[in-house]
């Protein structure tokens, strides 16, 4: 196989690797659209309420589940108590952090464009009263 037929492949395989990696970037933002889309809070609770009331039908084994050894042991309660306030504090920072620019967004679309017109509106609200 010559130099040139060499290079034309890689050219060829770094072609396809960049088709792909686009199609995945793609896929993740199609995927992140429709989570927003379709993870409403009235779908979260009914569908929590849905599987607490399967769960609720299940027979209890007789003895522990390996589950129940792992997840239920000092250890685990020892580090839910140290990692969960911190992922709780961490989402009302996020949450804190979206809230005031969609605030900002709507302020902006009902504050008057020119001055004069808030103005106007002063006087026409002053004249009808």
């Amino acid at each position: 196989m010559s130099l040139a037929a060499k290079i034309a492949a890689a050219q060829a395989a770094e072609a396809e690797c960049q088709r792909r990696r686009e199609a995945i970037a793609e896929a993740r933002a199609h995927l992140a659209a429709e989570v927003k889309r379709t993870a409403t809070p009235g779908r979260i609770v009914l569908s929590g309420l849905a599987l607490g009331f399967a769960v609720g039908f299940r027979e209890p084994k007789a003895g522990p589940s390996l589950a129940g050894k792992v997840l239920g042991g000092p250890l685990f309660s020892m580090v839910l108590d140290a990692v969960l306030p911190g992922i709780v504090a961490g989402i009302t920072a996020a949450a804190g952090l979206q809230e005031p620019n969609e605030d900002a967004d709507t302020e902006d679309a009902q504050e008057p464009a020119d001055e004069s017109e808030a103005g106007d509106d002063a006087e026409a609200t002053r004249g009808a009263a």
